[in-house]
């Protein structure tokens, strides 16, 4: 099979690699709106007795936990001036006569119950209620906090509640992608032209890990459509397709001018790559994938998404490393070893350091297995003290105006 791959792959370079380039630009095109898909939830069991309840609540009743919160100071700096009651009412009732908001209470409409003042007086609670699905929560929240953050005749509006805060997280996860790649991959480029000592070869695994990324990201936008899928896929996406990309490039590359160094004619070459690299890029893909699956089986579409997420890249890496690498690779031929900024010496047979350190394993195998199987407890001991919940304002950066104001809410009111 492998064997038939390797030659479709070197005698059809050209139609494969046009078809790459085919899937990279629809990936691309139609990929990148996948954030604007995808949902900041998925943390209830559908199936929960409670998660039922709450949706008769709101089918039957309108009823629901208030999910955007409006933490007000007056100019002034006492809520129960008149001047700051009047203020503070009428944001009330403006904010319950927005269509996407089913109902909204606060300190000033409620006849002043202390747990929503502050303990000094100088703050209080606008509570409502913002209906819909997750994704209309969502766009209605961007939309109210918008127009509601800041200075409203005279009172100081900050936004937070829960759903303002899945909002931010979406909103921070997309930006630290961008900030997190723009890092990432020339410090990867970095280490594989240490590793490769030339940059031709050395971009190969950016070129499987720009198609792995983008790949997915088309397979969770598709996905999108006909079911949920959590904004937080969107980080195992990126960091799986950078990983793999080096994984199996490595594997790929070193294996193909291996076998130019050992005389074989570049069509020899990548046929050869695919039977032996090509057969372990397959099947660590599957595995992975296979691995991965089993994730599938949790009711929570958070949990599933990273099923969605980590299975599309992979095979799309697998794919791409086992196909498309090898028709870019005949293609480039001998040129693979252009642009070398240094040459680095190949160790004979037996010699290096990489045979020297399996050697000394298998001399003192017990010791190194305990060594290494101490030294993994060591790292592993911080998950003794794990506490599990879920995500809240505090996955947020500091500084953050919506974790900022669950945090004055602890601090400052006594409910």
């Amino acid at each position: 099979m492998f064997t038939r791959l390797g030659t479709l792959a070197v005698r059809r370079r050209r139609a494969v690699l046009v078809l790459t380039a085919l899937f990279f630009v629809a990936a691309a095109v139609l990929g990148s709106g996948v954030f604007d898909k995808l949902s900041t939830g998925g943390f209830q069991d559908p199936e929960a007795e409670s998660t039922m309840a709450a949706d008769l609540l709101d089918e039957r009743f309108g009823q629901g936990d208030p999910n955007l919160v409006l933490l007000v100071t007056p100019d002034g700096g006492v809520v129960d001036d008149p001047v700051a009651v009047a203020a503070g009412a009428a944001l009330t009732d403006r904010l319950a006569g927005e269509d996407a908001v089913a109902s909204a209470v606060s300190y000033w409409s409620l006849g002043s119950p202390p747990p929503l003042r502050s303990e000094d007086g100088d703050e209080a609670l606008v509570l409502a209620f913002v209906d819909g699905d997750e994704d209309e929560v969502e766009e209605a929240v961007a939309d109210l906090t918008d127009r509601y953050e800041g200075d409203q005749d005279g009172l100081d509006v900050a936004v937070g509640g829960q759903d303002a805060v899945f909002h931010e997280v979406g909103t921070t996860i997309e930006s630290d992608l961008a900030k997190a790649e723009s890092i990432a991959v020339p410090l990867t480029l970095l280490f594989l032209v240490v590793v490769f000592g030339g940059l031709v070869a050395a971009s190969l695994p950016l070129f499987i890990g720009g198609l792995a990324v983008f790949g997915a990201f088309l397979s969770l936008s598709l996905l999108s459509e006909v079911t949920d899928v959590s904004i937080f896929s969107i980080n195992l996406t990126t960091a799986m397709g950078l990983g793999l990309a080096i994984d199996y490039g490595l594997f790929m590359v070193s294996r193909y001018r291996e076998e130019l160094r050992a005389g074989r004619t570049v069509e020899a070459a990548v046929v050869r790559t695919v039977e032996t690299a090509g057969r372990t890029v397959a099947f660590s893909g599957l595995t992975v994938a296979v691995s991965l699956s089993a994730l599938l089986v949790f009711p929570l579409y958070f949990l599933r998404s990273f099923a969605y997420a980590g299975i599309a890249v992979v095979l799309v890496a697998s794919i791409v490393s086992v196909v498309s690498l090898a028709a870019l690779m005949a293609v480039l031929g001998e040129r693979v070893n252009k642009l070398q900024l240094w040459h680095r010496r190949t160790p004979d047979e037996g010699r290096g350091f990489w045979h020297w350190l399996a050697m000394a394993v298998m001399r003192r195998p017990l010791p190194v297995a305990v060594g290494v199987t101490i030294g993994l407890l060591l790292l592993g001991a911080p998950f003794l003290g794990v506490r599990f919940a879920q995500p809240d304002d505090r996955v947020l950066p500091e500084g953050n105006p919506a974790r900022e104001v669950s945090e004055r809410l602890r601090a400052d009111f006594s409910s």
